[in-house]
C-alpha cells in the first residue's frame, strides 16, 4: 500500500476532503500527532508518525525531523535493499499547511517570541525532501483538486512527471516565500537594534 504523510497546521475540510481522496485510492495515511487525532475523529485511519521515529520532543517543537521520514521520501529505487535492512518504508506523497508564519509577522501586536514561535521548521523541511525526492508533494490545498484528477484519469506514469515536477517547483517557491517573509521581518528587527 502506498504511503502518504500529512502534517498540516490547518485543520479543515481541505485535509478530510484530500484524506478521503487518498483513502479512496488505497493510501495509508500517517499524519503528525494533531493531524492524525484530527483526522481520527473524523472516522479517518491516520496512524501516528511518532509510532516510527519516537514521540514529540522539546514542547512539540521537535515532531518530523527524523532520519527515518526524509530516508523514507529521499529513497530512490536502487535504496530498496538499504531501506529493508533499516526497515523504514517509503512514503509517495506528502502534504504540509505550514505555520502561519505570515500572518503572524503582519500582526502589528506580533513580538519576535511570537514570530520564533511560528516559525515553522519541519514542514519547510519535509516540503524541500519530497521535492528532492520526487514525491508527490501538496504545498497548497489547492492541490488537491489536480491529484484527485490525476487519480481519476488512472494515475498514468507519463503524466506522473510533469506532475511532481509542478508541484515540486510549488512546494519549494512555498518554501522560498516562507523563508524570505521571515528573513524580511529579522532583518528589518536587527535594523532597530
Amino acid at each position: 500500500m502506498k504511503r502518504a504523510l500529512l502534517t498540516s497546521y490547518e485543520k479543515d475540510e481541505s485535509l478530510l476532503r484530500l484524506a478521503r481522496v487518498l483513502t479512496t485510492y488505497d493510501w495509508s495515511l500517517w499524519g503528525s500527532a494533531g493531524t492524525t487525532k484530527f483526522l481520527g475523529d473524523n472516522g479517518f485511519s491516520c496512524r501516528d508518525i511518532a509510532e516510527t521515529v519516537g514521540p514529540p520532543i522539546l514542547g512539540h517543537r521537535v515532531v518530523t525531523l527524523a532520519r527515518k521520514i526524509y530516508a523514507a521520501l529521499l529513497a530512490k529505487p536502487e535504496d530498496s535493499e538499504e531501506l529493508d535492512r533499516l526497515g523504514i518504508r517509503p512514503i509517495g506523497l506528502v502534504y504540509v499547511t505550514l505555520y502561519p508564519l505570515e500572518k503572524t509577522i503582519a500582526d502589528p501586536a506580533s513580538t519576535p517570541e511570537d514570530i520564533i514561535e511560528q516559525t515553522d521548521i519541519g514542514g519547510p523541511t519535509l516540503l524541500r525532501a519530497a521535492a528532492k525526492g520526487r514525491r508527490l508533494v501538496l504545498s497548497n490545498p489547492a492541490q488537491i483538486d489536480e491529484l484527485e484528477r490525476w487519480f481519476k484519469n488512472g494515475s498514468r506514469e507519463a503524466e506522473r512527471v510533469t506532475l511532481v515536477t509542478r508541484l515540486a517547483a510549488a512546494a519549494e517557491r512555498r518554501v522560498a516565500d516562507y523563508v524570505n517573509a521571515s528573513a524580511t521581518y529579522w532583518e528589518k528587527r536587527s535594523d532597530k537594534i
